[in-house]
């Protein structure tokens, strides 16, 4: 956590809430009817803005946190105020029409906090968030808004009987509905998945997100992932409530902390942890509100140097819950120092090397986390693995180039099984994800098949996650490890196997993987980045002669009507941006700029 300190006194002058006060008579009047005092008004003013609700464990106790951050702000000299934007859980709506709302909530949600932080006379803000798109929000609300900030984020849940994960439920409830599974076992899975709050037990979105808060500086050092029961969270976000009245003494904003260099140690972080892919549409777009550009290529050339030290679920054997008593992030981080840029500035106030420097040296921080694991009688080293030895290498993330995906897909390879790395197969055309899932279940797939999933693209239905295909997939003993699928559309964090998704261009804005008929033949090559078709009517053929027969049905293929007409999908398939370029509501390189939180403008 933050060392104590006495801050530097603030400069009246330069905060935004005693300038507007200058101009803005009934602002005064209106907060003393929410019983604020005369001196609270007088205040560097903090929003605290949470994800609070009950769409999911993940944030239904965050109360006690948004409690906490503002005991935080009062002992240091500031006035807090309360806000709330709630997110929906990818988990509830998976494989429903829900599912389209996920990835556009992330750009709903850091929307309504710009509001929240620049339409009222903030001077800092304090953002609680934990799980799959407000941790996103969140951190694209802080680059935006650059006003000086500290993420908290909001913990893991402890692991459940049998190591059990909600995931697993997609490829247990398959086994009930083809009569291979009692019904009654299912139902003591979903029983005790989720004993505790907190993002669930899997390095997938949610987990990934709070690591990269951490791993950019905008988190303190050690918060992200502590299970959600331990007192050591609030005392967290107690300490992120302090410490935010030092950064506007300091005038420490987020650009300043998010540069280039922060986001190649946030990359080289999410390989060592296998993060979850969908890392490749957030954080280009974080930087892109930085003034940063990070592009899928960095994902691609950073993970090839970057062992994989996470040995957690679902690749791996242990819940993240270990992995917080394993050291977290700051011990991946010493354990890839080298490969760190470590003069980045954080949230401290200090740099990453001097962050580092205090908790090697501390008595206290590794001490406290692995007497946790010394009750589990397991070692360090089987979850956080040594360098020299890792848990995978090369990364978690490839880049796939090829006339299927000429703008770019991506794989998790290290969870895709060796023997598939090169693999050519027939095409399975299905025009979307049910049609699939129909196929699975009924066991109409055959081995070496490549399922093709099109029109699930950001303009075509909003980029759902797919999971339930990849789960029903991945669990097969015989497919996950002959069959892949290859889609337009986006997958869970905690997806693993032959799973290649954000195919761009997408089928819906004439993409080649519109083109693609029932049994072409399609390479996946691993070792060379490339995603191919490479032959018709399950012969091989020549690359001048498939470049023809694309052309041909290029001719012949026309735009579909779109899904959505009235609502935000309609709006969000209309102007997002490609999946290359993070999926964007505000669309195709349009301009973040916001007012200067300076200008009081």
């Amino acid at each position: 956590m933050a060392s104590e300190q006495t801050p530097a006194p603030i400069d009246q002058k330069r905060l935004r809430s005693q300038r507007l006060r200058e101009v803005n008579f009934q602002g005064d009047a209106l907060r003393l009817g929410m019983n604020w005092t005369e001196d609270d008004l007088r205040k560097p003013q903090v929003l605290v803005e949470s994800a609070y609700g009950m769409g999911h464990p993940g944030t239904f106790h965050f109360r006690g946190l948004v409690e906490e951050v503002s005991n935080g702000v009062f002992e240091a000299g500031g006035k807090p105020a309360e806000f709330v934007v709630s997110d929906i859980c990818d988990g509830v709506v998976q494989a429903t029409d829900g599912m389209s709302y996920s990835l556009i909530s992330r750009d709903i949600m850091a929307a309504m906090i710009e509001i929240h932080a620049l339409g009222h006379p903030h001077d800092a803000m304090v953002l609680i968030s934990g799980n799959d798109k407000s941790v996103p929000a969140h951190l694209l609300a802080i680059a935006r808004c650059d006003l000086p900030a500290v993420h908290v984020p909001g913990g893991t849940q402890l692991n459940a009987p049998d190591y059990v994960t909600s995931n697993q439920m997609w490829e247990m409830g398959a086994a009930v509905r083809r009569g291979e599974l009692a019904e009654d076992e299912l139902e003591l899975a979903q029983r005790g998945a989720c004993p505790t709050c907190g993002a669930c037990q899997f390095m997938g979105s949610a987990a990934t997100g709070q690591v990269l808060s951490e791993a950019l500086g905008l988190a303190l050092p050690g918060s992200a992932l502590v299970p959600q029961p331990l007192t050591k969270l609030l005392r967290y976000a107690r300490a992120a409530g302090k410490q935010i009245l030092r950064l506007i003494a300091e005038d420490l904003t987020p650009r300043r902390i998010l540069t280039r260099e922060a986001f190649e140690n946030a990359i080289v972080i999410h390989a060592a942890i296998g993060g979850s892919t969908n890392a490749l549409l957030h954080l280009p777009e974080i930087a892109r509100e930085a003034g940063v550009e990070v592009t899928i290529d960095d994902f691609d050339r950073i993970h090839r140097q970057v062992p994989v030290l996470a040995n957690v679920k679902t690749t791996g054997r242990y819940p993240v819950e270990y992995f917080w008593y394993a050291g977290g992030v700051p011990a991946v981080m010493l354990e890839l120092r080298d490969m760190l840029h470590l003069g980045c500035v954080t949230v401290t106030g200090k740099t990453l090397g001097e962050n580092l420097d205090e908790i090697e040296h501390n008595k206290f921080f590794m001490r406290e986390r692995l007497g946790y694991l010394k009750n589990f009688k397991i070692r360090r080293d089987e979850i956080i693995r040594p360098r020299d030895d890792p848990f995978g290498t090369g990364g978690g993330i490839a880049i796939l180039r090829g006339n299927i995906a000429p703008d770019g897909a991506m794989v998790k390879t290290f969870s895709v099984p060796k023997d598939m790395h090169v693999h050519i197969g027939p095409a399975r055309v299905f025009e979307d994800e049910p049609e699939a899932i129909d196929a699975l279940v009924e066991r109409k797939i055959t081995p070496g098949d490549v399922m093709v999933i099109r029109y699930e693209g950001p303009h075509a239905n909003g980029m759902p996650e797919m999971y339930f295909a990849a789960a029903i997939l991945s669990s097969d003993p015989v497919l996950n490890h002959t069959t892949a699928i290859v889609t337009d559309g986006r997958y869970s964090g905690a997806m693993s196997g032959p799973c290649i998704g954000h195919v761009a261009p997408e089928a819906f804005e004439g993409g080649p993987i519109a083109l693609v008929e029932e049994n072409d033949l399609i390479e996946l090559n691993v070792p060379e980045r490339r995603l191919a078709l490479v032959g018709v009517e399950g012969r091989p053929r020549r690359e001048d002669e498939v470049t023809e027969i694309l052309a041909g049905r290029r001719a012949r293929w026309s735009r579909r009507p779109p899904r959505h007409t009235r609502g935000i999908l309609s709006l969000y398939e209309h102007i997002a941006s490609d999946a290359s370029h993070g999926a964007s509501l505000l669309g195709n390189g349009a301009s973040a700029t916001v007012h200067s939180p300076a200008t009081g403008a």
